[in-house]
């Protein structure tokens, strides 16, 4: 193996761990707040703020044009340029159009706050909460500017460490505001946790100039328009997802049963994609700025997706074959054993992580390109085959049916992801990556096979060795690409 590819996995290894444990660390801050929360809210401050969360993210997806992606792409295709002026410039454009964006969602809010009001909450004397939100848009915006920065220039550790600290003053200052407003602190509580965001987003990003230059307003639309025309069509993309996903939940919660159908279905996608999606969280903020640095570079776009794919089953696959053997425990443990029958769609929906870890880097590709009409097909695609295949398999097979869509969906995917960046770009997948992506497949086949095959006792056995026999296949393979040994004493040695 090439230096040049080992200290490239290395970088992967490394990215994936410091932002692993920075998603662990906000995961467990969020658990102990939410404890909190539940007891100062109640079941019906609970709902207000769920509808809440609701309505704001409708107003960002529409106004918002996907701002700290595109600003995250343009910040890292400027990061590694000689001239330390364009990202100057950069920074600059993205403060610009931080105002705009901030300020249309302002405008939306004052505007239609007694409409929003009435929509949300069935009456206006929640008016107040949405004039409020106006200043929630206008300082989320300028933070969505300084925290791109962080991302694009690939700064992991200060970008790890900055998420930390936000996220737990946030739940500080939440625990302290629910204790004494209860439901009337949801908007205060939403207000403080922005300009927490801000703030500790400024103090990071300090060293980084922020001057707003004399660009005339012709020079600011012929700069900004194609990064806003870019994020438009991934806003279009993130209102039909919510909109497919939302007609999924209305067809479970309407389908005759009772709303048991979609608490099951909602406990499973927390699973598949709060926790198992740390893993990819952790990913995508070193991966994708990474990636669009080299985006010009077709063979080094090759290079680093094949590798992070490679990672990703490494670290994915034994994750998966665990929770075959724990997740009926941890739904129990998590929640009651009410949602047991979770795992009815657990049971096939854990093999589609495997082909998630295949797709997720490849998804990124045109994304990087800034090929708009190609993102927002593929986005399409993924959207409606979901909606589809889980209202149909559902209809059919019941529980067993989500899991299936869960499979197919990614299944079908991926032949179409794989086939559309290999006829526009000339992507291939090596050898190396070949074979582990058949191996991490026939170890999911087999924990598919085991759990639909056996009784509970050999269940347990067979999917425990299998869970051994992956973990020791990872470390063979992961111990081939970053020499563990080696690995472990330079950064321990580093580190005294």
């Amino acid at each position: 193996m090439s230096q040049e590819n080992s200290k490239s996995y290395r970088s992967i290894v490394k990215a994936t761990g410091v932002f692993g444990t920075m998603q662990v660390f906000r995961t467990l801050i969020s658990i102990v707040s939410s404890k909190f929360i539940a007891v100062y809210l109640g079941p019906i401050g609970f709902g207000l703020l769920s509808l809440l969360n609701n309505s704001v993210n409708i107003i960002v997806a529409i106004t918002n044009f996907e701002f700290l992606t595109v600003a995250t792409r343009e910040v890292a295709l400027v990061s590694n340029s000689d001239d330390d002026s364009q990202l100057s410039k950069t920074i600059a454009l993205l403060q610009r159009m931080a105002v705009v964006i901030g300020v249309l969602g302002a405008i939306v809010c004052l505007l239609f706050s007694k409409l929003l009001s009435t929509l949300t909450f069935g009456n206006p004397y929640k008016q107040h909460w949405f004039i409020l939100l106006a200043f929630y848009m206008l300082i989320t915006s300028f933070s969505n500017a300084r925290m791109a920065v962080l991302q694009g220039v690939n700064n992991i550790k200060t970008l790890a460490i900055c998420n930390i600290v936000a996220a737990f003053i946030t739940a500080i200052g939440t625990i302290i505001i629910y204790y004494f407003l209860r439901i009337e602190g949801i908007i205060w509580v939403m207000l403080y946790s922005s300009m927490v965001l801000f703030l500790v987003t400024f103090y990071f990003t300090r060293q980084y100039k922020f001057s707003v230059n004399s660009l005339g307003f012709k020079e600011f639309y012929h700069n900004s328009s194609p990064i806003f025309k870019f994020g438009f069509f991934m806003s279009v993309n993130l209102i039909l997802g919510q909109m497919c996903n939302f007609a999924i939940k209305l067809y479970l919660n309407d389908s005759g049963v009772s709303s048991q159908i979609l608490g099951y279905y909602e406990v499973s996608t927390v699973i598949l994609i709060n926790y198992l999606g740390l893993i990819f969280i952790a990913m995508s903020f070193d991966f994708y700025p990474k990636l669009t640095s080299v985006s010009a570079d077709n063979e080094k776009v090759k290079q680093l997706v094949n590798n992070q794919v490679e990672i990703a089953l490494i670290l994915v696959t034994p994750a998966i074959v665990f929770l075959y053997l724990a997740a009926p425990f941890l739904i129990e443990l998590l929640y009651t054993k009410e949602f047991s029958s979770t795992f009815l769609i657990l049971k096939t929906a854990l093999f589609s992580v495997i082909l998630k870890a295949v797709i997720f880097p490849l998804g990124y590709i045109v994304l990087v390109k800034g090929d708009k009409k190609l993102f927002f097909k593929q986005a399409l695609f993924s959207d409606f085959l979901n909606l589809v295949l889980s209202i149909v398999l559902y209809k059919y097979f019941g529980l067993l049916g989500l899991g299936i869509a869960y499979f197919l969906n990614y299944a079908i995917y991926a032949i179409y992801v794989y086939k559309m960046v290999n006829k526009h770009y000339e992507f291939l997948f090596v050898q190396s990556c070949r074979k582990l992506i058949a191996i991490s497949l026939i170890i999911g086949v087999l924990a598919i096979v085991i759990i639909y095959s056996f009784e509970q006792l050999y269940i347990f056995i067979l999917i425990s060795a299998l869970f051994l026999i992956s973990v020791l296949y990872s470390y063979k393979e992961l111990n081939k690409r970053i020499n563990l040994k080696n690995y472990i004493i330079e950064k321990l040695c580093r580190n005294k």
